[in-house]
């Protein structure tokens, strides 16, 4: 039967994130010798060797390589087994560390946080915004519980469940010669400069692959950091976009002169989910918590649930 210390997993996964003996012993607050031993004694109770020593710099080899990725499961399972012991008669009713991406924290946050303190008063909810990517590391280091985020590929590796599809709309200039137009296909925006979020967002990808990513010509599109500012820079007639209806009933677009057009495309939408890691104790939590943002979050919900 194997004997392995966590406190030793902490250190392995603490090595894996810094790369290096001293700067893991100095954050793990211990000295390296002491590191270097504990990463040995669980070498020699696993039965194999987890990096290549050889180099100047420390690698992880394939072996090491999972068995972080397990450490931190365990670590994360272990570190909720409180939580879980506390909340197992009610769900949402402890603590709960939420990832939103930019994209959907302006248009739903405020219905969320003003919903969840009358239906849940002893939930003690924490936000925080971020990529898509960033929030699914902080999920697998266990500093975050779930996220609520715009479905990518890589969400394939947690637990999640849909909340609700997010179609797209063509934001045109004023006066732009299509204004007119009841639905809009790809060949009808050729010509039209695209305005785009910048790298790392996932509504980037999204808006890319709606409108077809091998006719966008990279060099010519302009970013912009938030939707609000997407807005504005079709507003002001630099070029055209494609808005999540969530931003739009939300007001994003009330005040300009924009008009929007149903966008026709098999890919047309984006498929909002919460996620969280596989095997979590608290996948109760997450489902309910996927359910009330459905009922009272969401463009056209009351925003202001009494008590479930």
């Amino acid at each position: 039967m194997l004997n392995v210390n966590l406190r030793h997993l902490h250190y392995l996964v603490t090595l894996a994130e810094t790369g290096n003996f001293g700067a893991a012993a100095a954050r793990a607050g211990i000295t390296q010798s002491t590191l270097s031993a504990a990463i040995r004694g669980l070498e020699e109770e696993l039965g194999a060797p987890l990096m290549d020593r050889s180099g100047r710099r420390m690698q992880l080899l394939p072996f090491g390589e999972t068995v972080v990725e397990r450490a931190r499961d365990i670590i994360a399972q272990v570190g909720e087994l409180p939580e879980y012991a506390a909340r197992s008669a009610r769900p949402l009713t402890t603590r709960l560390r939420l990832g939103m991406i930019p994209s959907v924290a302006p248009f739903v946050l405020p219905k969320l946080l003003r919903s969840l303190r009358a239906a849940h008063p002893d939930l003690s909810l924490s936000v925080r915004e971020g990529l898509t990517q960033s929030l699914l590391a902080e999920i697998r280091a266990g500093r975050l519980d779930a996220a609520f985020i715009a479905h990518m590929p890589s969400v394939e590796e947690f637990e999640y469940t849909a909340v609700a599809e997010d179609p797209f709309l063509v934001a045109l200039p004023p006066r732009h010669p299509l204004s007119g137009r009841a639905a809009l296909t790809l060949a009808d925006l050729a010509s039209d400069r695209l305005l785009l979020l910048d790298q790392g967002h996932c509504l980037r990808e999204h808006v890319l692959t709606a409108l077809g990513r091998d006719g966008l010509v990279d060099e010519h599109d302009v970013r912009a950091a938030s939707i609000m500012t997407l807005v504005q820079l079709v507003d002001f007639g630099t070029g055209i976009t494609l808005l999540p209806r969530i931003a739009v009933d939300a007001g994003a677009v009330s005040g300009t002169g924009i008009t929007l057009v149903r966008y026709e495309s098999p890919s047309a939408a984006r498929r909002l989910v919460v996620a969280w890691r596989a095997r979590s104790y608290r996948r109760s939590d997450y489902l309910a918590l996927a359910e009330h943002i459905r009922r009272h979050c969401l463009p056209g919900s009351d925003g202001a649930a009494a008590a479930e």
